[in-house]
């Protein structure tokens, strides 16, 4: 299992491209085959765009089962639970576009 620790790799998590530089670190450990844990040490919220650039954006390269079983979060809080938990929401009945 590998831990990623959202602050050591951007400074807040805030843009869609603080999201890309997190979705990035998770792809390329799911490619490998590796289960990830993200931390959320020291930080108090993220938004959407952050969320969907990094989170959401797995869906379209990974079956949503996959993403659930093998990406976890920690040292998060009530806010940044739940706006993850209402993106993939909103997103998981959606199929992914086939190119």
């Amino acid at each position: 299992m590998v831990v990623i620790e959202i602050l050591n790799h951007v400074e807040r998590c805030y843009s869609n491209d603080d999201g890309t530089v997190i979705f990035r670190l998770i792809k390329s450990n799911f490619d490998h085959g590796e289960n990830v844990t993200v931390s959320f040490s020291g930080v108090n919220s993220i938004t959407s765009s952050f969320t969907n650039s990094a989170f959401i954006e797995l869906i379209k390269e990974y079956d949503i089962n996959y993403v659930k079983k093998h990406l976890s979060f920690v040292n998060s809080n009530k806010s940044i639970n739940t706006m993850i938990k209402d993106r993939f929401d909103f997103f998981s009945d959606r199929q992914p576009l086939c190119v």
